[in-house]
């Protein structure tokens, strides 16, 4: 009877070594998104003037002069949270798009995010929401905006949590002088 439960005992022992040990590996289904194209904010305005309503394009204004144009954003959040992953961290990065569906899954995403103190890798995510701008023609464009910032101590929330494994063998009064064995994480 001893030698099965110090036998069932040292496989729970390894397999939860082996469970804990395995590094959590990204999906390979999970390609961050790509932008279809970059362009200058110049043409992001000729663009969204142009634009046809049903488009589900979002411009993210990377820099200065340039722009990033990303497709299919209104239905997919995981492509919409690979996104805020990919996107540079300490910048603020203003989002434009005419399509309402983008507008509100992606600022409702952010902010969230930034309501629930979401941790990103080290960030903490900052957002705001501009009003609309109306063209001559009454489209909408609708502009919002969002940063990382690093985190001053990590959080508690997420993969930086620390994990434990406790060993515990014992006797005594409380067992009726049988030894036990007592594993936990």
């Amino acid at each position: 009877m001893r030698k099965t439960f110090y036998l069932l005992f040292i496989l729970l022992f390894s397999l939860s070594l082996s469970a804990f040990a395995e590094e959590k590996k990204p999906s390979k289904n999970m390609e961050s998104p790509q932008p279809i194209a970059i362009i200058s904010v110049d043409e992001m305005e000729q663009r969204l003037k142009n634009a046809d309503l049903g488009e589900d394009l979002l411009y993210i204004k990377i820099k200065e002069e340039q722009v990033e144009v990303y497709s299919e954003l209104a239905n997919n959040r995981s492509l919409r949270k690979q996104l805020i992953l990919k996107l540079p961290n300490t910048e603020m990065l203003r989002l434009y798009t005419i399509n309402k569906a983008t507008y509100e899954q992606m600022s409702r995403m952010l902010l969230d995010y930034e309501a629930d103190n979401y941790n990103f890798n080290g960030y903490k995510i900052i957002t705001d929401v501009d009003q609309p701008r109306k063209l001559e023609n009454n489209v909408k464009i609708y502009r919002f905006w969002f940063m990382k910032i690093l985190r001053e101590k990590p959080s508690r929330r997420g993969v930086d949590f620390p994990i434990g494994i406790g060993i515990g063998i014992g006797g005594g009064h409380h067992h009726h002088r049988r030894p036990w064995i007592g594993v936990g994480w």
